[in-house]
């Protein structure tokens, strides 16, 4: 109905205003300001002259994201809920509203970083940054287990630490708190040279000692694990960009068909080997006598299809759906019109061949008892009766 058809466009309409251009970097910027702005209220003259004037832009922003997220609500309550970055979008919002009503969550400064981690958010509406941020995502189970192994690999050297080198070394090596603390250091590789002076310090066996112990840990701790750190990224990288190109292509191929037919036959030219030959389809069926020669299904050139002229398509298609479901209805009751106007035909029909058979019967009664009375034959009303009967 009308209803179905204005909720259809609106929602349509909305998609459109969610989605464009213009709305994306107006929604980016605000958050940009009111990062920087919050960066400048750290200093205390600053917030302390301009508290006002911030104080009204932190609501304007905030007006605005909640607005945001009554809007995407209204577009797609369901498909909202898919996306953690609307999901991390929702709380923050919904805090930010909340917090200022409640004594125990009314703090300025998780006010402040809330509204700093919008940053995140605007880093996805680029492409590139939007992907390293998805592989990075993706990395986290992995890079939790290698984190849980290095974890584990520290532990066990801490407690050989611990009671190698307690006595000797109790600043570095004193307890197990203290020993992992060691082992950090030695991670970073920033500073592990001044805790293997004191190694140094305590004699020549102590010295080789420690040698072999930092290198040990060295080596299979920060060489080999960071390392697989970074191995984990740049596998899921690769991985996330050789799907982004074999994307683009299948794109492209939709897009400009005739351009990948011919690379594919070239391509097929130049790998064809002596003993069989790779041949395109249009010159099988031109070679080929039939009688009726069919060209192989190739899509149009799609280049100038939008995203608006794919809303109105489906606009229209939804315009014929109910056109067609309309249809079905009238004919449905031109159907049951033309089997009644048939019924009451029919009854006719049968009711004028009744009345003519009436009318022939009556009709022979009188010619048998004219006939009787004129062949002056004598007989009674009841034979009379019985002979018109049999007739």
């Amino acid at each position: 109905d009308n209803w179905d058809v204005e909720e259809f466009v609106s929602k349509v309409c909305m998609g459109r205003f969610l989605n464009h251009p213009a709305f994306k970097i107006m929604l980016a910027a605000l958050i940009i300001s009111n990062a920087l702005i919050i960066a400048s209220r750290t200093e205390p003259e600053v917030e302390e002259k301009y508290y006002g004037l911030f104080s009204a832009i932190d609501n304007i922003v905030l007006t605005v994201l909640t607005c945001e997220v009554l809007l995407n609500w209204y577009y797609g309550f369901q498909m909202y809920w898919k996306d953690g970055w609307n999901v991390i979008n929702f709380f923050i919002v919904a805090y930010l509203c909340v917090g200022p009503f409640i004594s125990v969550l009314n703090n300025q400064k998780i006010f402040w970083v809330l509204r700093v981690m919008r940053l995140m958010h605007v880093c996805t509406l680029v492409k590139g940054l939007a992907r390293i941020i998805r592989v990075i995502l993706q990395s986290i189970p992995d890079m939790t287990n290698i984190m849980v192994l290095l974890f584990a690999i520290m532990l066990v050297f801490s407690v050989f630490g611990v009671t190698l080198f307690g006595n000797l070394v109790p600043m570095h090596f004193g307890n197990l708190g203290a020993a992992l603390y060691s082992l950090f250091t030695c991670l970073t590789q920033d500073g592990w040279m001044n805790i293997y002076e004191t190694f140094v310090e305590e004699g020549i066996a102590l010295k080789i000692g420690g040698a072999l112990y930092f290198f040990i840990f060295i080596t299979g701790g920060a060489f080999i694990c960071t390392n697989l750190l970074v191995a984990v990224v740049t596998s899921n990288l690769e991985q996330t960009m050789l799907a982004y190109a074999e994307e683009k292509k299948k794109r492209d191929q939709l897009l400009y068909p005739d351009k990948y037919v011919d690379q594919e036959s070239n391509v097929g030219d130049d790998d064809s080997s002596p003993e069989l030959n790779l041949v395109h389809l249009k010159a099988v069926m031109q070679d080929t006598a039939m009688t009726h020669r069919q060209m192989p299904l190739i899509y149009g050139n799609l280049g100038n299809l939008t995203e608006a002229t794919c809303d109105d398509f489906c606009l229209i298609l939804e315009g014929i759906q109910e056109n067609l479901k309309r249809y079905k209805e009238i004919r449905d009751e031109l159907s049951t019109i033309v089997k009644e106007v048939r019924s009451i035909a029919f009854n006719k029909e049968q009711e004028e061949e009744r009345v003519l058979r009436n009318i022939q019967n009556t009709n022979i009664s009188d010619g048998l008892l004219c006939n009787e009375v004129a062949a002056g034959r004598s007989g009674d009303i009841l034979s009379t009766l019985m002979t018109l009967e049999k007739v």
